[in-house]
Formats: C-alpha cells, structure tokens, sequence
C-alpha cells in the first residue's frame, strides 16, 4: 500500500452508522466496513437516479459486474476487484461525471481554475487503496495491466447496459458499441435492502467472511469517540 496521505489539512467528519463520526479527509484501513459499504452503495443512485421508477444502485452494479466478470472466466479475486471499485463512493459520496464536469467547466468559467475532476480523481484514489489494502487485494495502482482492463472494460459495458435497460434503446446511442454482460439476471433494480444483502452475500464469498467481519470489528474499534 502506499503511503497514507490526509487528503485535508483540517479534520472534515462524517457520519458513521452508529451516529460517531470519520475523518473522511483521512483514508486509513482500520475505518474500512464493508458491511457499511454495502449498506450505503444500496442507496446510491446509478445517472443520479434519473431513470424512471426505481433507482438502480451502485451496489447492484457493483455485484452484477463482479458476477459478470466470473460468469465470463474472469477469477474470483477479479470479481473482487470489481465488487469493490466503487467502494469509495460510500465515503465520498457520487459525483457522477455530468456533475464533475458542470463544475469543473463552472469554476473556469467563472474562477479561471478547473480542477475539479482532479481533486475528485485524488480522494477516491486515496480511498482506493486503503479499501483495497483492508480486502487484502492490491489496489488499483498496483494492478497489472490485464486487471485495470478488466475492470474499465467492465464498467463500460456495465454502463451503456444499464443505460439502455433503464432508459431505453436510444440511451445506447450515446456509448460505443460493447458486447453485453454475461449477466447472472436482467438488469432490473433491486430494493435497498436486496441490493445491500447481495452485495454481503458477495463480498464473503470473494473477499472472505472472516475478513469481513474482522474488518467490521476493526472499523468499530477505531471509530472516533466524538
């Protein structure tokens, strides 16, 4: 893992579960939950929930990705790095690239900088490599050059797939041509509480239940007191 930067020089907390709080300007595995991250991905919206009828969450992408990954070949310690690519997302929050972009093309307009996307790219990859390291997984840094393939590949497919299963053929017309997923089932969105349990149900069999649940143990442990 590399080394361990504050993304802040000022503390900026954030709100656990159990109402303490996390320094989210400092990445650090021991605050990594993937229990927690299932939870919170379950009720994140995929296109900033712009769809119509339910929202399709970043959990439910995450795992019909990992399962496509393995139903293509792919090893489970692939699936994993999949399942866990968007983890950030549940300590940073979603800015999706629409958002990033408005403000990033806002601030140079208006403020002569454009840095945003940049500052966005910095903290989730802070966070990507403590979650990975919590896993015992290389993070994305690390990777070789088939795995960053994998998972980018992936993700775009994932993406104009969902697009066009929740918005409609023409959705597809703005993505390159992919092959779809070998998906386990359609892309049809799931409840909160499905997508949270599937996600668990997931991470034990990919990453291991006993460092799950240790993981959650450590996470509480280290919380801060305030």
């Amino acid at each position: 893992m590399t080394a361990a930067m504050r993304l802040s020089p000022e503390p900026i907390w954030s709100f656990a579960p159990d109402g303490s709080v996390i320094d989210i300007a400092d990445p650090r595995p021991e605050v990594v939950c993937f229990l927690e991250m299932g939870n919170v991905l379950s009720k994140i919206a995929r296109f900033d929930g712009r769809n119509p009828g339910v929202a399709f969450s970043v959990a439910q992408h995450s795992v019909m990705g990992a399962q496509a990954i393995i139903n293509e070949g792919g090893s489970p310690a692939e699936g994993a790095l999949f399942l866990l690519h968007d983890g950030h997302e549940y300590i940073v929050g979603d800015q999706s690239r629409p958002s990033q972009e408005l403000y990033s093309s806002a601030s140079h307009h208006f403020y002569g900088e454009e840095r945003m996307i940049d500052a966005v790219a910095t903290c989730k990859s802070a966070w990507d490599e403590v979650i990975y390291y919590a896993a015992g997984l290389p993070g994305p840094e690390a990777w070789t050059q088939k795995q960053a393939a994998l998972v980018k590949s992936m993700d775009a497919r994932m993406c104009r797939a969902e697009a066009i299963a929740l918005f409609g053929a023409r959705a597809g017309e703005q993505f390159p041509k992919s092959k779809p997923p070998n998906l386990t089932s359609a892309i049809k969105p799931w409840a909160p509480m499905k997508a949270e349990e599937e996600f668990r149900k997931l991470a034990y069999r990919l990453i291991g239940e006993g460092r799950v649940i240790g993981q959650a143990a450590t996470a509480g442990a280290a919380r801060s007191s305030r």
